[in-house]
């Protein structure tokens, strides 16, 4: 069966993986088991790590990612896309390729991106969302290009997160972002339940009493 695991800022997505997960700063203490209702009476328990946004923005912060970082690297990769991208569209195709190069062109400020993503957060648009109706404009083009499929695969600005269009590559300075506009007492999680339920994962044993076999 594939195990997939899934990690939400202040509830929303930032990634999800298949077939196996990095714990990233989450610690064994944030762990927590819940059993909810799904459906007619139907109990559901999930297996995850859970942290206040407060608590998960001091750890990123620990381990040298902050907003000056966020500032460092959306430079960096706005610079390389705009300089070293190929052709007047950028790596945006298909239809409005043009209308978005344009727009991230002229959008130099890391703030302009903060405020499309609180837009995105608040309203709820996701990539997953808009893929399941095909990417139809929200009214926003920052908005289009960060829950879009469109992607930079050179110069090594791969995504590590799924908020393909965001300008930055890395998963902890995308995380930043995501806290940027995200209040402190909301929840952040890695859901790792299929993983607990199907593939045999011993992170949560002792809190299930479970006891090594020798």
């Amino acid at each position: 069966m594939q195990c997939v695991a899934h990690t939400t800022i202040g509830g929303y997505p930032i990634a999800s993986t298949v077939d196996s997960y990095n714990q990233w700063y989450f610690m064994p203490e944030d762990r927590l088991i819940r059993c909810r209702t799904r459906g007619r009476e139907r109990l559901h328990v999930e297996y995850v790590y859970s942290v206040t946004a407060d608590t998960l923005r001091r750890r990123l912060g620990r381990a040298g990612f902050s907003r000056a970082s966020l500032e460092e690297e959306f430079r960096e990769y706005h610079d390389q896309i705009r300089w070293r991208q190929q052709g007047d569209n950028l790596h945006f195709t298909g239809e409005f390729a043009e209308v978005y190069a344009e727009a991230f062109v002229s959008s130099g400020s890391l703030d302009d991106w903060l405020n499309a993503l609180a837009r995105a957060v608040k309203n709820g648009v996701t990539h997953s969302g808009r893929a399941a109706k095909g990417f139809k404009p929200t009214g926003s083009l920052l908005v289009n290009i960060i829950t879009g499929s469109d992607k930079p695969e050179r110069y090594g600005l791969e995504p590590e997160h799924g908020l393909l269009g965001f300008p930055c590559c890395s998963f902890s300075n995308m995380a930043v972002a995501l806290l940027e506009v995200t209040a402190g007492n909301t929840v952040c999680e890695l859901d790792v339940t299929s993983f607990i339920m199907h593939r045999d994962d011993t992170a949560f044993d002792d809190i299930l009493g479970r006891k090594e076999d020798y």
